[in-house]
């Protein structure tokens, strides 16, 4: 259902109902991302948008959602993830290699410009049906016929010519005015325009709503898919406890922190905290999944997976480590100092369930920890494989 909007006497002849049934049978993605490129740039242009300046935003706006949490935009046909959108960001990350990281719009609208050429046939697929397919409640309506007509038949050009004998006052959201290829044009509907602007924050979140809904139904079992459809903000992060209960370990045993990958030890300037699984598929800063690193390898590893059989005994070993330093098996060997520091983590970083009740109790062995936390933490491993992690290679390094 759309929000409800206060709206001001110029739009009293806007039909928000219409409005709201843009998504509906949405069997691809590409009437989100169309409609919130639309979004973004009719923010801070007021002159009609050309398809390829639409579809680049498109690529602009999905790039973190594909390249980095490895989502699917669509259905798997015979296997394959059968989305030119997707294409079109995996052909950009694969050409264009000297991109940062966590590149900024501005880097990836470069690199588009760059490979324009291996995208052109991705992007002209992309606007064969969803310019016109968008519209189509608009033209569900009574005096409407000969253009739903052609909505339903693909008769894109008969579309564009009826759209241009139009008076306006139909309030189809935006017209298609001819080109060539890309260079077509949409042509916001003034009323529209300013209605969108003037609740451009709810309609924003309205979509992402009903992009999130979309892309958790594509992705089963894929955690946090709320946070994955936008590039993810530092301070989200809730690392800073953690880095303390470490630091913390290392004050009161006099004991160094190794690396569980390299064996090296760790300096406190250097210390990092990596995530086994990757943050970017597990959505999430809890304890059971986070290990010292330094800066620098943790950089290396990335967004990958280290090798299960080669990495996850040294690291329930040391996840055991700290474990019998918050709850020892004696009450001499307890240091108040640590256990405070484990309480601030457990507001932050200790959310699951198991983890609360079967993990981060008294009295569990080590054989005993290992199995629980195998046991659940195997499952995510082999979830964030199937959706496309690479395993990290050391031998790389």
């Amino acid at each position: 259902m759309f929000p409800e909007l206060q709206l001001d006497t110029v739009h009293t002849m806007l039909d928000t109902n219409l409005f709201s049934k843009m998504f509906n049978n949405t069997t691809q993605s590409y009437k989100f991302y169309w409609f919130e490129a639309i979004l973004n740039l009719i923010t801070t242009k007021e002159d009609d948008l050309t398809y390829n300046e639409i579809v680049d935003e498109m690529i602009c706006e999905v790039w973190h959602t594909v390249t980095h949490y490895h989502l699917r935009l669509g259905p798997i046909v015979n296997g394959n993830a059968e989305n030119f959108l997707e294409h079109a960001v995996k052909v950009l990350n694969e050409n264009a290699t000297d991109l940062s990281q966590n590149p900024s719009k501005e880097e990836i609208k470069a690199a588009i410009d760059l490979y324009d050429h291996k995208l052109k046939k991705d992007k002209m697929n992309l606007v064969n049906y969803v310019p016109y397919k968008l519209l189509y409640p608009f033209f569900d309506v009574a005096g409407m016929e000969e253009g739903l007509e052609y909505i339903r038949r693909d008769k894109r050009s008969h579309l564009i010519s009826y759209m241009s004998r139009l008076s306006g006052k139909e309030n189809v959201l935006y017209t298609i005015l001819d080109g060539e290829g890309l260079q077509k044009k949409v042509r916001m509907h003034p009323d529209w325009r300013t209605f969108i602007l003037k609740n451009y924050a709810v309609i924003q979140s309205w979509v992402q709503y009903h992009k999130a809904q979309f892309l958790q139904d594509r992705n089963p079992g894929v955690p946090g898919i709320i946070y994955k459809i936008n590039p993810e903000e530092d301070y989200i992060r809730k690392l800073d406890q953690v880095r303390d209960l470490w630091k913390t370990v290392v004050g009161v045993t006099g004991q160094p922190i190794k690396e569980i990958y390299t064996g090296q030890e760790i300096s406190l300037d250097t210390l990092s905290i990596d995530h086994f699984v990757p943050r970017s598929y597990i959505s999430n800063d809890e304890l059971w999944n986070l290990i010292p690193m330094r800066k620098t390898l943790n950089s290396s590893k990335s967004n990958r997976l280290p090798s299960w059989d080669d990495f996850f005994g040294p690291f329930v070993k040391y996840q055991y480590y700290l474990y019998d330093l918050i709850f020892p098996r004696n009450e001499e060997s307890k240091s108040e100092a640590i256990i405070h520091k484990f309480e601030k983590c457990r507001r932050n970083n200790l959310n699951a369930i198991w983890a609360a009740e079967s993990l981060y109790i008294t009295g569990n062995t080590e054989e005993q920890f290992t199995n629980i936390l195998s046991h659940n933490l195997k499952p995510i491993y082999e979830a964030a494989q199937l959706q496309g992690y690479d395993t990290w290679r050391m031998d790389k390094v």
